[in-house]
Order: structure tokens, then sequence, then C-alpha cells
């Protein structure tokens, strides 16, 4: 395995801490932290730049809150500094493990996302007449953060960007466990940790296998082949990265059954959108709506919720005919 050094003045480049500063502002324009560092930015970036290199650079402590979607998250929010170091060092990392991610891992990737997940996963089904869908129990919360750094350590050598790294991950948790949800690095990170996993399935097993983040599905001609399977993920899982799958979510059924996956109802010829989706998704429509006619929302940030809410039901001719009659009614 190619491992890869002299990475840290790449990191620290102003013009990729330049870089790291766009990506970290885009959405945020208008936020005071953003405004803040943005006043001064060439300082700002500078003195940061020096933090780093100097081994000074110490992240902040994040601030929380939750959201219930569907279920209840705790959302961990860093400071945006910290969001600047952080798509900093994934400018670094992303394009180094892009070349070792498998083609069926499909979370939080350049090129990837759920259209392509849910195509993928009905092209398995398609010939493939049994199914194993399952997720991991409590995932960011359960992600080892020793056993993280050492993955990340056969693939890194340079002991300076691996500190910066080491103090990201440590900075959430607890008792060296867990990533903190919200932030880039630990989407980032969350697939790495999968990743020997992911070869796992795909090498070892054989397996036809979609991957989008902790949910995954697997596809085989036979019951049996897929009960071999649960045993032997299930034994990977819990001896080398101490997961667990969620036995409430873990079943084996047949393809014509249909597959619920990414907020859709997959079948080998079709595929709907999850009623339980479908109907979170009309009460964000209707709410986003009343806030905009009570002025709490400009026409161009409605316009752009509502366009991206119709992109995800494009595929669903007769429920956007169901909403247009409704809202013409």
């Amino acid at each position: 395995m190619k491992r890869y050094g002299q990475l840290f003045d790449d990191f620290t480049c102003f013009s990729n801490l330049f870089s790291a500063y766009k990506k970290a502002r885009k959405g945020a324009v208008g936020k005071p932290s953003t405004q803040q560092f943005s006043f001064q930015l060439e300082p700002a970036l500078l003195e940061l730049q020096q933090e780093l290199i100097n081994g000074r650079y110490k992240p902040s402590a994040y601030r929380y809150f939750k959201i219930f979607d569907p279920k209840e998250r705790i959302i961990s929010v860093a400071s945006f500094k910290d969001r600047v170091v952080h798509h900093a060092l994934i400018n670094l990392l992303e394009p180094i493990y892009e070349r070792c991610f498998i083609h069926d891992s499909y979370a939080t990737r350049k090129g990837k996302g759920t259209h392509l997940a849910i195509n993928r996963a009905q092209a398995f089904m398609r010939g493939h007449q049994w199914f194993l869908k399952t997720d991991i129990d409590k995932y960011f919360d359960s992600i080892n953060q020793q056993v993280l750094i050492a993955l990340l350590n056969r693939k890194i050598k340079d002991q300076r960007l691996l500190s910066v790294a080491k103090g990201i991950i440590q900075n959430g948790g607890s008792n060296g466990v867990g990533l903190p949800i919200g932030n880039l690095t630990s989407q980032f990170f969350a697939n790495v940790y999968l990743n020997p996993f992911d070869h796992f399935v795909k090498q070892q097993l054989s397996a036809k296998y979609v991957r989008y983040m902790d949910d995954f599905v697997l596809f085989s001609k036979n019951k049996e082949t897929l009960k071999s399977y649960k045993t032997a993920i299930e034994s990977y899982l819990s001896a080398q990265l101490k997961l667990h799958l969620k036995e409430k979510a873990t079943f084996i059924n047949q393809a014509a059954n249909g597959l619920t996956f990414l907020g859709r109802r997959i079948f080998p010829k079709t595929i709907r959108i999850a009623r339980p989706n479908g109907k979170r998704m009309l009460r964000r429509m209707k709410s986003k709506e009343q806030v905009y006619r009570k002025g709490g929302l400009d026409q161009a940030a409605f316009l752009q919720s509502m366009n991206s809410y119709w992109a995800q039901l494009q595929p669903f001719y007769g429920l956007r005919q169901e909403i247009l009659q409704g809202q013409s009614a």
C-alpha cells in the first residue's frame, strides 16, 4: 500500500488556505463569524498559517444544537476558523482516498450521491432475487478514534498533517469514541473508517453491494448466501472496527417485495418515494411557503428551496401532479 508524505507544505500554503476559506464561507456569507474572519482576510489567513506551521493550532470547542429530521440528532458546529482548516485538510486528503475508495460507496463524494446509489441498487435487484438491508448502530457515535487514526496512518506518513487530523478527531466524541455530526471532516473520516470494510465485502465476499454512509445493501441470487454474508460482516465489523449492525434494521427480503433505501421504495422495474419521506417533504414545502408568505424568507431563498424539492421529486411525476392539483384547488 502506497503511503503519502511531504503533504504539510501543500496543506499550509496560502493558496490552499484561501481555497478552503472560499469553500467554508459558502452558504454562510452573512453570518457574523464569517464576516469577522473576512473583515481582515489576509492577516487572518496568515495568522492561521503560522499557527499550523508552528504547531500552535488547536480546534475550538463546538457549538451544539438539536434537530428532529426525522429523529433527534445533535449537530456540532465548528468555528469558522476551524471550518477553514477542515476544508484545507480535505483538499489534500480527498484526492488521495478517492483513488482507493470503491465505486459503490456513494455518500459525500464528488460525482456520487443518492440518485446514483438508488439506481445502482435497482440495477443489482434486476439480476438478484434477494437482498440483505442493514445499517450500523449509532455509527458516528461508535467510531473508535484510535482505530481511525491508525487507518489514516496506513495511508499518510506526514506526521505533521496527521497531528492536525488527530487534533480534529479527538476534539469531539467521548472517551476516545465518536465523531461529531455536522462536520465536513466527520463525513470524510466516516468514509475512511468503512473503506477497509468496503474492500472486504467486495473482494473477500465478492458481493454485490451498495453503501451510502452507514446504510448498505448486499444482493444475491439466493437467501442462504446472504445469511453467510451477514455472519461474515458482523464478525468483521466487531473485530476490526468495533462496530455493530442495528438489529431492528437488519433483514433479508426478496427484491420483488421492494427495498426501502435512501427515502425510496425500489423495485426491479420502478422506483417510488417512500411514504414517510414523501409526507415529510410535503410538510417542509408547506412550512417554507408559510414562512415566505409571512415575510420570513426572501423570494430568491424561497425559490432556491422549492427548486431543490422539485428536483428531488423529478422522477415522481404522479406525486408532482398531485401537489400541483392541491395547490390550485
